[in-house]
C-alpha cells in the first residue's frame, strides 16, 4: 500500500506558502486550443487508483472537453496540497483528513467531489487467525499494530479501540512512515496491520503466502463510514475558473464510469501510460476492480458529497487533537462544479 499522509508541520508549511504565493493561471495549448492544466498526484509514483485521469487522458475525455492535462508527482505525500496553494497544480488528489487539516491552518483548498464514497480501511492478520468484531478486546489487548502516521489512520484507530474497551496504552502501535505495513505483518514484525483493502489485498496476493488474509472493516467496529479520498482544488482557482473545473469533473465523471465497467482495459490503460511504475498488471487489475464498489454512493452516484460526511469527519479529528476546530461543511467542500449524473 502506498501512504498518504499530512502532518502538522507540513501543513503549517502550506499555510506559509498560501499567505505568499497567489494561484497561477492557466495557459491555452494554441497546437490544439486546449486549456493546459495539471493535476497534482498524492503519491511520488503513480499507481492504479490514478485510473480515471489515465482513461480520461487515453480515451479522449479531456480532450472532448476542451482540456489538456499534464499529472505531476509529489516528493512526498505531503507535497500535493503544496503544489496546490503555489499554483504548481490547479487540480489534486487528497484525503478528506488532509483536506481537514489543511483548511484548519487556513489553507485556502476546497473539496469538489468524492473520488471513493465509503471507508474501506481495515484491519489486517496473517491469514488463520482470527479477527472479529465480538472478541476484539481480547484479540487486540497487548498486541503490536502497524501505523504509517497518517492521518487516516489516526482518526480511525481510535474508533476501533474504543470499539473495544482499549486505550492506546493497551496495544503497542507499530508507527513508521517509510516501512511497507503488509511485509512487517508477514514477517512477523506485527500481529495486525492497518491498511484499506484495495492496496492490501492485492498486495497480499502478488506475495504468494498460502490462506486468506484476515480482515475486519473499521465500519464494523466503530469506525465512521465515510469517503477517504477527493479531488481538489483552491478556492481562489474554482472562482475564477468555474468552466474549467466543469470540465475538468465532466471528462472525469466519463472515464471514472468508462473504467468502473471496463475494469481490465483500464488496468491495460494505466499500464501502457505508466510501464516502469513498479506494479504488475495483476496487482493494478485486482486493485482496481477492489476500488470500483467505493466509487458510488447507496444511490449508485459518483461524486456527491455530503454536510454529513465532513461534519463527522471533523468531529472525529478534534476528538483526537489533528485539528483544533470544526468548522461549517461548506468550508471544505461544494458539489456546484460537479456534472449532471
Amino acid at each position: 500500500m502506498k501512504l498518504r499522509r499530512l502532518g502538522l508541520a507540513a501543513a503549517s508549511s502550506i499555510l506559509a506558502l498560501a499567505g505568499v504565493v497567489s494561484v497561477a493561471t492557466t495557459v491555452s495549448s494554441s497546437a490544439a486550443s486546449l486549456k493546459s492544466v495539471t493535476f497534482a498526484y498524492d503519491f511520488p509514483g503513480p499507481d492504479f487508483e490514478l485510473i480515471p485521469v489515465v482513461v480520461a487522458e487515453d480515451r479522449g475525455y479531456f480532450r472532448d472537453h476542451g482540456l489538456k492535462v499534464a499529472v505531476d508527482f509529489p516528493s512526498n505525500t505531503s507535497s500535493t496540497t503544496q503544489f496546490l496553494t503555489t499554483g504548481t497544480a490547479q487540480f489534486g488528489f487528497i484525503t478528506t483528513t488532509d483536506m481537514a487539516v489543511a483548511v484548519n491552518v487556513g489553507a485556502p483548498l476546497l473539496s469538489i467531489a468524492n473520488y471513493s464514497m465509503s471507508n474501506n480501511w481495515a484491519l489486517f492478520a496473517k491469514p488463520g487467525v482470527s479477527l472479529q468484531a465480538k472478541t476484539l478486546h481480547k484479540t487486540l489487548l497487548g498486541k503490536r499494530i502497524f501505523s504509517y502516521g497518517d492521518t487516516w489512520t489516526e482518526a480511525m484507530l481510535p474508533f476501533v479501540l474504543r470499539y473495544a474497551h482499549l486505550s492506546t496504552s493497551q496495544v503497542k502501535i507499530i508507527t513508521n512512515p517509510t516501512a511497507n505495513d503488509l511485509t512487517y505483518l508477514l514477517a512477523g514484525k506485527v500481529d495486525f496491520s492497518t491498511s484499506t483493502t484495495n492496496y492490501e489485498l492485492p498486495g497480499f496476493a502478488g506475495a504468494h503466502v498460502k490462506g486468506h488474509l484476515s480482515q475486519l472493516l473499521g465500519t464494523q467496529a466503530g469506525a465512521p463510514n465515510i469517503p477517504i479520498w477527493v479531488y481538489a482544488v483552491t478556492k481562489s482557482y474554482a472562482h475564477a475558473n468555474p468552466a474549467t473545473v466543469r470540465a475538468f469533473l465532466a471528462a472525469i465523471l466519463e472515464a471514472t464510469k468508462w473504467a468502473a465497467a471496463n475494469p481490465v482495459a483500464a488496468a491495460k490503460d494505466f499500464d501502457r501510460a505508466y510501464p516502469k511504475s513498479g506494479y504488475t498488471n495483476a496487482y493494478n487489475a485486482l486493485g482496481w476492480k477492489l476500488t470500483v464498489p467505493f466509487l458510488t454512493n447507496a444511490q449508485h452516484r459518483y461524486f456527491t458529497e455530503t454536510n454529513a460526511q465532513w461534519s463527522t469527519l471533523t468531529t472525529a479529528l478534534k476528538g483526537i487533537k489533528l485539528i483544533t476546530k470544526v468548522a461549517s461543511p461548506s468550508s471544505y467542500y461544494t458539489n456546484t462544479y460537479q456534472p449532471a449524473p
